[in-house]
């Protein structure tokens, strides 16, 4: 039997097609970027100062890091809080430098004055290599060159040594020290240092007493600078903490902070 639709009807199914259409050219964008929204780290609980996602830092150093970081918070009401990703685009932020990650990530938490004004982070992305020490509003920038010492004389030697939780609680001691209006912590001399000047000038004289007895002169002052020069250049990077700390740019006039490489 033949069915006959009715003109009305073919115009309805018509429109609601179309709505259908419609509906579907708008949520696709949308689905697609709740799908790809950045992830922040959920913020710590009260009393707690670490979020180590990462899995950098290890359990004596947490314990560590929570005792300094109690201690500075009750004496000078400066809050601390260390925060490891993998990496910015483990985070769906492959596109952000890490400072913009890391003011956005303050912002998402809703914190209370005291930890914008006066809070010091410390936030590390593992697989990137970059790490960003980020200052509360209140410290403005008059503290960006102790903010910088920290990262390069404290965390950096220890991070390009391969041991991140080392430097990353070398670091929470220097915001201690910044905290108390003290000088900043010295990292301990690596024990090969002595060892190395000791051999380096055992050679150096040899050079000069071979060089000088077969009457080349010339030759021994020349082997002499050349090692002296390595030997002096080793001990001015271990002195300087390894080297700058490369910072990756990307501050906006109001961060206060620093970003370092290794």
């Amino acid at each position: 039997m033949t069915t006959h639709h009715h003109p009305h009807d073919r115009k309805w199914h018509a429109v609601v097609r179309l709505v259908l259409f419609s509906s579907l050219l708008v949520a696709g964008p949308l689905a697609g970027h709740a799908v790809s929204q950045v992830a922040f780290p959920t913020p710590p609980p009260a009393g707690s100062f670490v979020l180590d996602e990462a899995k950098l830092i290890t359990t004596a150093h947490r314990q560590e890091i929570d005792r300094i970081a109690t201690a500075l918070n009750r004496d000078r009401g400066y809050p601390v809080t260390v925060v490891t990703i993998r990496s910015l685009g483990s985070q769906r932020a492959a596109g952000y430098a890490i400072e913009r990650y890391a003011s956005e990530m303050l912002k998402a938490w809703n914190l209370d004055a005291d930890q914008r004004g006066y809070g010091l982070l410390l936030l590390v992305a593992a697989d990137d290599r970059l790490a960003r020490i980020e200052l509360g509003s209140a410290w403005g920038g008059a503290h960006d060159g102790r903010v910088r010492e920290v990262m390069d004389r404290l965390i950096l030697p220890a991070f390009r040594r391969g041991d991140l939780s080392q430097g990353i609680v070398d670091g929470v001691h220097g915001f201690d020290a910044m905290g108390r209006g003290l000088a900043l912590p010295t990292t301990p001399q690596p024990w090969w240092l002595i060892p190395t000047i000791a051999a380096g000038a055992l050679v150096l004289v040899g050079a000069i007493i071979a060089f000088g007895r077969s009457g080349r002169r010339g030759l021994a002052w020349a082997a002499a600078a050349f090692v002296g020069g390595i030997l002096l250049s080793q001990v001015i990077a271990w002195a300087r903490g390894g080297g700058d700390s490369g910072d990756a740019g990307g501050e906006t006039p109001e961060d206060s902070g620093v970003t370092g490489k290794w």
